[in-house]
Formats: structure tokens, C-alpha cells, sequence
């Protein structure tokens, strides 16, 4: 005699079916997640590295910046120019702003008698162009004027971040 209860035989699912319910669990887990999180905070392989931070100047009241430090979790090296880069507001319409690839804003040493297009280091140097291995960080800084609009993303042409509030 055994004390082990009788199997009792389940229907077995079709590859289809079993496909449908795992698909149909993670859209359900998703949209639970976009509901109680809100909108994601990127989209990509750039995130914010640490808290970026939101700065409104007391005697410019209508100046923003926002300043942080950006890391490639990517698989792969990127490599981004700032004419990529813009600030979108919350329909994804374009906020006039200005990025830059540093902690400030700084001058060009490149002159005509030099070329027409300055080289990659000038442009790196300058924070015109970064480029990113896997696991490496650059700053980014932004600056808008509240009357041009209320960006609420940068969006990089590969990807966005939000901007803190």
C-alpha cells in the first residue's frame, strides 16, 4: 500500500495557448506598472546616474536648468551629438532649450583658419559630442526659458530621460 495520492491527469496546454496567457501576464504586469509609477523615466540606454538636479535662479524667474550625470547602460558604445538632443514637453512637441555634454557651458577654441568643422576632440572638450562606452557617465546640463514651454523630457534620438521636477 502507498501513502502517495493518485496522479490525476491536468489538460495539457497548447504551445498557442500557453504562449497567449504568458504574453497576456506581462502586458497585464506592465500596465500595472506604468499605472502606479506614471510615465517612465527613460526610455534607452541613458539613465540618470544619481539625482539630476532642478535649479531656477532667484533673480531670473523664468530661466530652468537642470544638471545630472547620464550613464550608458547599454550593450553597446554611443555616440551622441547634441543636435540630437532636444527638450520635448509632455506631447512630445519640442521645447526650445539648450544641452550641453558638461557641468557648465564653456567657449570654443576653434577658428576659421582651423577648418569649417572643428574635430572631435574640440567638440568633445566642448560638450558638443560624447561618446559613451557600456558603464560610462557624462554630465548633461539643460537650460530653457519657461515662456518657450515645459519640457519634460531629453529625448537623444535613441532614447529619453525625464527631468526632475
Amino acid at each position: 500500500m502507498t501513502t502517495m495520492p493518485a496522479r490525476i491527469p491536468l489538460p495539457a496546454l497548447s504551445r498557442r495557448t500557453a504562449t497567449r496567457v504568458l504574453a497576456g501576464s506581462v502586458l497585464a504586469a506592465l500596465v500595472l506598472v506604468v499605472v502606479a509609477h506614471g510615465p517612465a523615466e527613460r526610455t534607452g540606454p541613458l539613465g540618470w546616474s544619481g539625482d539630476a538636479k532642478a535649479f531656477a535662479h532667484p533673480t531670473l524667474p523664468g530661466d530652468r536648468l537642470v544638471t545630472g550625470t547620464l550613464r550608458n547602460d547599454g550593450a553597446a558604445p554611443l555616440r551622441l551629438d547634441l543636435a540630437d538632443v532636444q527638450l520635448v514637453d509632455g506631447d512630445g512637441s519640442p521645447v526650445p532649450g539648450t544641452p550641453v555634454f558638461l557641468r557648465a557651458s564653456g567657449k570654443s577654441l576653434w577658428g576659421p583658419a582651423l577648418g569649417a568643422t572643428p574635430a572631435d576632440p574640440e567638440l568633445l572638450r566642448t560638450g558638443r559630442i560624447t561618446l559613451l562606452a557600456p558603464g560610462e557617465e557624462v554630465p548633461l546640463t539643460v537650460a530653457w526659458h519657461t515662456k518657450d514651454g515645459d519640457p519634460e523630457r531629453v529625448d537623444y534620438g535613441r532614447g529619453s530621460v525625464r527631468l526632475p521636477q
